[in-house]
């Protein structure tokens, strides 16, 4: 695997996390010269030699990065923290960010295999969305009234802001310590301690406004 600096492989990051478009991409290879030393060279010259209007590009290039440049477990650590920090420090778009962490408690589908990168310590965080605003769940708990109760969850998002955001604190602490580790081959390591504590059974049950 390639050895990049952290400005660079956030660049990468960016682009398979699809933050950036096809020709800021594009732009980024050709007038960052130091990868030229930190590639290999023929993976450089597989990766300047794209036809970056093609439209399978896009695919192509991020199995290349995926295989040869980025380690896929930093990548979705990554993911992941961007994903928290983005939590905690923007209540108004908390809907958003639990369904992403709701994707990512659930994994990536493999054709006849279990799930890659099924994060479920993010229990509280993701299933809290299934629970709460997800509008199949709204319409089968309130029947006619779900649109009612649905806008006054969203007029309520600090509120329950408060309650989830340390839930994300505390998962990004142990990102940050390394007590949670994400693997290149779609598991995890958890200290056994915090996966008692946060893989279990019954999620956090959030608390609603008094009426």
């Amino acid at each position: 695997m390639a050895i990049v600096n952290e400005s660079n492989k956030i660049e990468f990051f960016k682009f398979l996390n699809g933050d950036i478009s096809i020709s800021d991409f594009e732009n980024f290879i050709y007038n960052t010269t130091e990868l030229e030393q930190q590639l290999d060279e023929n993976i450089y010259f597989e990766l300047i030699s794209n036809d970056f209007k093609d439209k399978n590009v896009i695919t192509r290039l991020s199995n290349l990065i995926k295989k040869e440049i980025i380690e896929e477990g930093q990548f979705e650590t990554w993911k992941l923290r961007q994903v928290l920090k983005a939590l905690i420090n923007d209540s108004q778009n908390l809907p958003l960010y639990l369904d992403k962490l709701y994707h990512a408690y659930c994994g990536i589908y493999q054709d006849k295999e279990k799930r890659k990168y099924q994060l479920k310590f993010l229990a509280n965080l993701g299933l809290n969305y299934i629970y709460w605003i997800d509008e199949a769940y709204m319409k089968v708990n309130y029947k006619d009234r779900w649109k009612q109760e649905y806008d006054k969850s969203l007029q309520n998002l600090e509120f329950y802001h408060q309650q989830l955001k340390p839930f994300a604190e505390e998962v990004l602490s142990a990102l940050d310590n390394m007590d949670i580790v994400i693997l290149n081959d779609g598991n995890y390591q958890i200290k056994d301690e915090l996966k008692s504590k946060l893989e279990t059974d019954k999620i956090y049950t959030l608390e609603h406004p008094k009426s």
